[in-house]
């Protein structure tokens, strides 16, 4: 854990750069590890995710029905709150919207994308989590948060306060990406929205780095 004491805030505008768009979807089943199946899906219809500055949230709902957390080989029987998130540049939202009435082929699973429901501008909360960090896998917690105190410093970011989580797996055509959840509390407004913009780590299209609002770290 690494902790610092609170600062004032002064008032701040939220860019318009960088939004999520997200679409209700159907399926039937999805496995739990969908990270990678799911991005090489969507990157046969959006071959611009590969170089642009975007990122692609795991399916899951808001209230985590029917998702089990931290084990690998599940299934997950999405319902109708799922949906389809992606982190985008603002150019790209009309392009985006084309994904409404396509299905995403992942293999032995199937994503259809039955509407566009809209999008948002990311966040100025001062705690942001994510759930996958990409590291390497014979990291400490001390090690860990360390490496990731040195990435937010480069970004400009002044880190107060840190928590490690669970360690996980992604697994891909290659190998296992390692991951750790980390929560960042106590950020300035325009550092949060930084920190989503940017990202931490490799593989956001794999949802590795994605930082979403949480609520308030003393809570925890």
């Amino acid at each position: 854990m690494f902790w610092q004491e609170d600062t004032k805030e002064e008032h701040f505008t939220l860019p318009e750069a960088i939004q999520e768009v997200s679409f209700k979807i159907q399926s039937k089943i999805l496995p739990m590890d969908h990270h990678f199946l799911l991005a090489e899906a969507l990157l046969k219809h959006l071959p611009w995710l590969a170089d642009a500055n975007a990122g692609i949230h795991d399916i899951s709902v808001a209230d985590g029905n029917g998702w089990e957390q931290n084990k690998e080989g599940g299934f997950y029987y999405p319902s109708k709150r799922s949906k389809l998130t992606l982190r985008i540049p603002a150019e790209y939202i009309e392009t985006t919207k084309a994904l409404s009435g396509k299905t995403l082929d992942l293999g032995d699973y199937q994503i259809t994308v039955s509407k566009y429901i809209g999008s948002k501008l990311l966040s100025d909360m001062p705690v942001l989590f994510a759930k996958q960090v990409a590291c390497e896998s014979n990291l400490s917690e001390d090690d860990f948060l360390k490496l990731c105190f040195e990435q937010l410093s480069e970004l400009g970011i002044q880190v107060k306060k840190m928590m490690a989580g669970l360690e996980s797996n992604i697994k891909t055509d290659t190998g296992k990406i390692h991951t750790r959840s980390l929560m960042v509390a106590d950020l300035k407004k325009d550092e949060s929205v930084l920190l989503q913009e940017k990202g931490l780590g490799e593989h956001r299209l794999l949802g590795c780095g994605l930082f979403i609002p949480q609520k308030d770290i003393e809570t925890i």
